[in-house]
């Protein structure tokens, strides 16, 4: 019985060790263990105008509440992960998809690029849902690839990208495989 409550209070006091942001492994090791062990994807760096370190993490949702994907901005206080930031439940899914960092020369910190790659390619033609999420302006740029027989290859594009860097990302990204892309101003839904 002794040893029992020892092992118990010694897993409360555990302390989060040193992080290296730069250490992609330990960074989702440490978030699973001291955050949520639903964690898929975690990133460390400076995703902000604060100039301090915080780490990314991302949760695949798949309950009656939730449908999904979230990415939560984690500061850490003491010995406790505080989310600092967490978008809403996005269309998506970890499997077979493309998450990592990306810089843009109009911000001085970093931010998370999303793409589902062939996740959604089942969906009655292509589809393609490509995010970049801007922690420092909380703001989620959105675009959308459709790539129906019916239909020429067409991108839709968020109305709040309105920068151009992020906005060429998004059409450059895809006219490489659809060299036909052409923007449209209207998401396009497949059934």
């Amino acid at each position: 019985m002794l040893i029992l409550i020892f092992i118990s209070c010694s897993d409360k006091s555990e302390k989060i060790p040193v992080i290296n942001y730069e250490d992609k492994k330990q960074v989702l090791d440490v978030v699973k263990k001291f955050f949520d062990e639903n964690v898929s994807v975690a990133f460390g760096g400076v995703f902000d105008e604060s100039d301090k370190e915080t780490i990314i993490a991302g949760i695949e949702k798949n309950d009656k509440s939730e449908w999904g994907i979230k990415f939560y901005q984690l500061q850490q206080i003491d010995n406790e992960f505080e989310i600092k930031f967490e978008t809403k439940a996005l269309d998506g899914s970890f499997k077979e998809s493309l998450v990592d960092k990306i810089k843009f020369p109009m911000r001085n910190y970093e931010m998370i690029y999303y793409n589902s790659q062939g996740y959604f390619m089942g969906s009655g033609g292509g589809e393609v849902i490509s995010y970049i999420i801007d922690f420092g302006k909380k703001e989620i740029y959105y675009a959308h690839l459709v790539a129906d027989p019916e239909i020429p290859p067409s991108l839709y594009i968020s109305p709040n990208t309105q920068d151009r860097y992020i906005r060429e990302f998004f059409y450059s990204y895809f006219k490489r495989d659809y060299p036909k892309l052409r923007i449209v101003e209207e998401d396009i839904k497949i059934d």
